[in-house]
């Protein structure tokens, strides 16, 4: 069976330009043409734009899809699987990289959002004002991320916990959610020994809340530690970590002012 550009297109789901343009880059070859001169594409051609728009589609560059389309074209599918779960694997790493700054800078948004609220309603802007102090430092020199993978947890030369995650990654985006809900609802932050104490107003459903959470988190992440405090007037989370994951404390829960 032979398709002309538009039912190729229509075939693989993507527009007829962009088949053109992966002729004119080489990642296809020019197709066949009919008596009319109109582009032909045949089933090997459908084929391999299919291989090509779903690697696309995970974020893998057009210069690694190039090189996957081409052993695609002529190698067994376990050495095209093979190559396209490394690529996959990096473009993973990246992803979780950014979702760890992600959640850092949510944090300091909300610290940043605080302090904004507390500013004088009268007078002009000064040196000690709010508007001119809430700098966030760029990415690299504000934290070091704890890499989210999904690899068995290791544990430690030195016995303790490793700092990683299990979490599988299509869970974390849900997972931070979660906590940055939890957070919000925090009504005192202060500093303890290897983390911080969360206090939020008294409330037998939030403490539940509180408490599966916690649970859930340190079964991924064993190198945390949560305590739930009961007290009158108030419920208490405590959240500490080895020295090395202090920034992922201040990251998930904010820094204790």
């Amino acid at each position: 069976m032979t398709y002309r550009i538009a039912e190729a297109a229509d075939v693989v789901g993507v527009p007829a330009t962009t088949l053109r343009y992966y002729e004119d880059i080489g990642l296809m070859p020019a197709p066949g043409r009919g008596p009319n001169g109109y582009r032909v594409y045949d089933e090997t051609d459908v084929a391999r734009l299919r291989f090509i728009t779903a690697t696309k589609n995970l974020g893998i560059p057009l210069a690694d899809v190039k090189a996957l389309a081409a052993a695609f074209d002529v190698e067994d599918c376990s050495s095209v699987a093979h190559q396209v779960v490394e690529r996959v694997a990096a473009r993973l790493s990246e992803t979780q990289t950014r979702v760890g700054e992600l959640v850092a800078l949510a944090a300091q948004l909300q610290d940043v959002s605080a302090r904004l609220a507390a500013a004088p309603t009268a007078g002009s802007c000064g040196d000690d004002c709010p508007c001119a102090t809430v700098i966030i430092e760029p990415a690299p020199q504000r934290r070091a991320f704890v890499p989210l993978t999904p690899k068995p947890l290791l544990v430690a030369p030195d016995d303790s916990a490793a700092i990683a995650c299990t979490l599988q990654p299509d869970a974390v985006p849900d997972r931070v959610a979660d906590w940055q809900d939890l957070v919000a609802r925090a009504i005192d932050r202060r500093p303890i020994d290897g983390g911080v104490s969360l206090m939020f107003a008294p409330d037998a459903d939030l403490a539940g809340q509180i408490a599966r959470l916690a649970a859930a988190e340190q079964q991924c992440c064993t190198f945390f530690g949560f305590t739930v405090h009961l007290t009158t007037g108030q419920v208490g989370l405590d959240v500490q970590a080895p020295a090395d994951a202090a920034d992922v404390v201040a990251a998930m829960f904010g820094a204790p002012v």
